[in-house]
C-alpha cells in the first residue's frame, strides 16, 4: 500500500471540527468503517489520491450535518420525476442534458449535488464546483474527452448516494473489492431515504420548481430501492452495444483511478465491468425491475440519429409538453453537444483482457431483445 492511512475516527472529528452539529447526527458509520478498510486495503492510493479522498469523505460527513441542522421542513410538495438510467456509456449523459434544456425541466446541478444542504449564497458554491472541476481536470486531463463536468451542468445523483457510503461509485473511484462484496449485502433502503432527504433540500433551496429528471446508471442495480422512494416516477432506460459500453465505461474507470493510484490493472478493471453489465442486464430487460414504475426504453442509435425526436418521444411518456419553445431549447442543446468534448475518447476491450466475440455471446440475448 502506498500514501496516506485514511482513519474513520479522523474524519469524523474534521468534520465536526467547526462546531456544526453532533455526533449523533452522522449517519452510516459502519458503512464509512468499512469503506475507508478497503481503501486503506486494497486502493494503493497515492498521497495526493488520499488527499482527495479524505476531503470528499469529510464532505459527505459534513452535508449529513447539515442536513440534520435544518429546520425541520414542510411535507414537500409533489413533484414529477423522470429517472434517466442504463449501463454506464450508453448515451445518459447527453439524454439527461438534453432533456434539461426543456424550459420545464428542473435537473439538480454539479454545485448543487456537492453541497445539497449549504447554507452559502449560490454564487459561492459555483465557485467551489468551479474550483472542484479544475482540480478534477488536472488530475486526470483525459476525463474532459470521456465526461463532461461544469459547475453549471447537470450530473448524476450517485453524489447523493455517496453521502451515506452506500455506492458503488466507490468500486468506481478505487480498487475496493472487499467494500463491493461487503455493499451488495448491505440493505440500501436508508441510502436512497438521504438521497431524498438531499434532493428534497435541493428543491428547497430553489422555489422554481420544474419537472426533475434525475440520473445515474448505479440505479439499475437498486430498481425496488428507487421505485419505493420514488413511486410516482418515471424512468427511461437507455439501450446500447454492449460491447461498446463495456470497453468505454472501463477506459473511464482506468483514468479516474489513475488520478488517485499509481497501481491500475487494466485486466481486473475488464473483468470488474464484465461482470457488473451482466447484473445490471435484470434492471435493462424486465419490464418489471422498476417494481411497478412506467419504463420507456430507448436505443443510443436512435437518440444519436435524432436527438430532438427522442426526447419528443419521452416528453409525451413522462407527461412533458414539446412545444416550440421547448423543441427549441432542445434542438439548441443538441447542436451544442454535437460539436463534442474536447479531445477524443479511444477505447478497446482488448486493452481490458475482453475478447470482443465473448462479450457478444455473453449478452447475446439482451442484444437481440433490443436490436443492439
Amino acid at each position: 500500500m502506498t500514501g496516506t492511512v485514511l482513519d474513520a475516527d479522523e474524519l469524523t472529528r474534521a468534520a465536526l471540527a467547526d462546531g456544526a452539529g453532533h455526533p449523533g447526527d452522522l449517519r452510516f458509520q459502519p458503512a464509512l468503517r468499512r469503506l475507508v478498510q478497503a481503501i486503506n486495503d486494497e486502493a494503493r492510493l497515492t498521497p495526493d489520491g488520499a488527499r482527495v479522498a479524505r476531503a470528499s469523505l469529510v464532505g459527505s460527513l459534513r452535508t449529513q450535518l447539515r442536513l440534520a441542522a435544518r429546520p425541520v421542513p414542510p411535507a414537500p410538495r409533489p413533484v414529477a420525476v423522470t429517472v434517466v438510467t442504463g449501463l454506464h456509456r450508453t448515451g445518459t449523459t447527453l439524454f439527461q442534458t438534453l432533456l434539461a434544456a426543456h424550459p420545464g425541466v428542473r435537473a439538480p446541478q454539479l454545485w448543487e449535488l456537492l453541497a445539497p444542504a449549504a447554507t452559502q449564497p449560490a454564487a459561492e458554491l459555483v465557485a467551489a464546483a468551479t474550483r472542484y472541476v479544475d482540480e478534477y481536470h488536472r488530475a486526470a486531463p483525459a476525463f474532459a474527452a470521456i465526461h463532461p463536468l461544469h459547475a453549471r451542468k447537470p450530473e448524476e445523483c450517485h453524489r447523493l448516494i455517496a453521502n451515506s457510503f452506500h455506492s458503488e461509485i466507490y468500486g468506481l473511484r478505487y480498487h475496493v473489492p472487499g467494500y463491493l462484496g461487503w455493499l451488495a449485502r448491505q440493505d440500501h433502503t436508508a441510502a436512497y431515504a438521504l438521497h431524498r432527504e438531499q434532493l428534497d433540500a435541493i428543491v428547497a433551496r430553489d422555489s422554481g420548481g420544474g419537472h426533475l429528471v434525475l440520473k445515474c446508471p448505479f440505479h439499475l442495480w437498486h430498481a425496488a430501492d428507487l421505485a419505493a422512494t420514488y413511486p410516482q416516477a418515471r424512468v427511461v432506460r437507455l439501450h446500447r452495444d454492449p460491447v461498446a459500453a463495456v470497453a468505454s465505461v472501463c477506459s473511464l474507470t482506468r483514468t479516474v483511478r489513475a488520478a488517485r493510484s499509481a497501481h491500475v490493472d487494466p485486466h481486473e478493471i475488464g473483468a470488474f465491468w464484465l461482470d457488473r453489465t451482466a447484473a445490471a442486464v435484470p434492471g435493462l430487460h424486465d419490464p418489471d425491475a422498476f417494481a411497478g414504475l412506467a419504463v420507456f426504453d430507448l436505443r443510443y442509435r436512435e437518440l444519436i440519429a435524432d436527438p430532438v425526436a427522442a426526447v419528443a418521444r419521452v416528453c409525451a411518456f413522462a407527461g412533458l409538453p414539446f412545444d416550440a419553445p421547448a423543441r427549441q431549447a432542445v434542438r439548441t442543446a443538441a447542436q451544442t453537444a454535437a460539436r463534442g468534448a474536447p479531445g477524443r475518447h479511444h477505447y478497446r476491450l482488448t486493452d481490458y483482457g475482453l475478447d470482443e466475440e465473448r462479450v457478444r455471446r455473453r449478452f447475446a440475448d439482451y442484444r437481440a431483445a433490443y436490436r443492439l
